[in-house]
């Protein structure tokens, strides 16, 4: 291998170097002598606290491991010879006094090299992904001054790295933006797409303002997709009007009260609550959400949803019908979501891709059932006469079979009265290793293979 390398090409190699992980280019750059001089001219760089500081060591050993990390970074760009990046990537938390003079080395090096992609993030490593209730963060750093005046970007992503809105005068070629860690106020998102005319990915993580979310023309002209992941805005109010808008994605509480969205190329959306724990007076709101994504034609929803929604003004079915063609259910199959399965099933006669993704059950603290119904009975007695089964439902996927009575009622019923099934697709629950959870999980797959089909042309494999 070694003589290998020694062989090839600088030119080739530093192509080979651009696909790999930074890690693993520096790490290889210790072991060929053209490896290293190759790594010089690397077009993506990522300088990660990860990579030298453990948590676990002592103080001092990690302040060491931190002094150690800055004085690598800054010996790497000195001996760097290329002249064009296409990523440069810089994530530590740390704030030692030197920590501002090496963000500013990095920015220089990044943006003299016209960076397109660029990436600073100064989130604490001890905040947790998960906290509904998490605080006021504050961005330690701001965005350095000579990245204001470069005219490259095309990707930029901030995580606890504030910007003056004022000064985002120059991001013309900016495709795709990524705020984080922060607060991050209505104006200045607003600025930033009224900027960067070429803006088409908004993605805000763990944001928070103490403003109504309210986003309008002509600002969101060029939105196509927009990704709200765990923010705490006033979600009371949650307007949106993006003309062009194509795939929006929620993830956080269910807090809307006055939901509107006027998104008419809306094409797909992913709603997931799954952070949630109460859901008494939630069931309109989330009906009104659901009301205003009506046209997409890919429908992601979760365990919430699934059981919040029938305790809306409808129980087993939307007043209008849904125009989704791919529904993704992220669902336990446990009896409280069946009321909601049914409800999204019913109310998508164009359905013709079912996709279950097995994942854990939504734990609400104020949940209580609609109605009383008989679990053995349940499919036959509100799934009916179900259109999509008799006119449009080819294929359905489930992932992380387990082989549990609940997803076996579902997938015999869809046996029988999916009269146009063509695929059904059993992936069983499996390990990190590959290995198969539950031992008997492939034996009951196999007995759905011996129910009668309602479908001349249905095929069922399981993986």
């Amino acid at each position: 291998m070694k003589n290998f390398i020694s062989l090839l090409p600088l030119e080739l190699l530093i192509t080979i170097i651009s696909f790999l992980p930074f890690k693993e280019a520096v790490k290889n750059s210790v072991l060929f002598k053209n490896w290293l001089k190759a790594s010089k001219y690397t077009k993506n760089v990522e300088f990660d606290e990860v990579y030298f500081v453990k948590p676990d060591q002592s103080l001092e050993t990690v302040e060491i491991q931190r002094r150690a990390f800055l004085e690598f970074i800054k010996t790497w760009i000195d001996n760097h010879k290329g002249t064009v990046l296409d990523k440069f990537s810089l994530k530590m938390s740390m704030q030692l006094p030197e920590v501002a003079e090496i963000i500013d080395l990095c920015a220089g090096f990044a943006t003299q090299r016209k960076v397109k992609e660029l990436t600073l993030d100064f989130a604490d490593l001890d905040w947790d992904e998960d906290d509904v209730f998490f605080g006021d963060y504050e961005a330690p750093f701001e965005l350095p001054k000579q990245v204001y005046a470069y005219v490259g970007l095309e990707y930029l992503k901030l995580y606890s790295c504030s910007f003056i809105e004022s000064e985002v005068l120059n991001f013309h070629l900016l495709k795709e933006v990524s705020l984080g860690w922060m607060k991050v106020s209505l104006t200045a998102i607003k600025t930033l797409l009224s900027n960067c005319k070429m803006l088409e990915n908004l993605s805000l993580k763990r944001c928070w303002s103490l403003e109504k979310f309210i986003l309008g023309q002509p600002e969101t002209m060029a939105l196509k997709t927009l990704l709200i992941d765990h923010c705490r805005f006033e979600f009371d109010v949650f307007n949106v009007d993006a003309p062009n808008l194509q795939t929006f994605n929620y993830y956080g509480q269910m807090k809307f009260n006055s939901i509107e969205l006027n998104t008419p190329e809306l094409e797909e959306a992913d709603l997931d609550f799954s952070l949630e724990y109460a859901c008494v007076g939630l069931g309109f709101p989330l009906y009104n959400l659901v009301k205003n994504l009506s046209i997409v034609s890919i429908l992601t929803v979760c365990s919430y949803v699934l059981q919040v929604i029938p305790s809306g003004p409808e129980q087993l079915r939307m007043e209008d019908n849904l125009s989704v063609q791919h529904l993704i259910l992220n669902a336990s199959m446990h009896a409280d979501e069946f009321i909601g399965i049914a409800f999204f099933l019913n109310s998508c006669p164009r359905l013709g891709c079912l996709t279950i993704q097995i994942c854990p059950k939504s734990d609400l603290s104020d949940y209580e059932e609609p109605f009383y119904f008989n679990l053995p009975r349940f499919w036959i007695d509100f799934l009916g006469d179900c259109e999509c089964l008799r006119t449009s439902l080819v294929e359905v996927e489930i992932d992380g079979y387990r082989g549990h009575t609940n997803e076996n009622l579902l997938l015999e019923y869809l046996i029988i009265r999916g009269f146009v099934l063509e695929n059904m697709i059993i992936n069983l629950l499996r390990d990190d290793s590959g290995q198969i959870v539950e031992p008997y999980s492939r034996l009951y797959a196999e007995n759905l293979l011996r129910v009668r089909s309602g479908s001349r042309n249905l095929e069922i494999t399981i993986c």
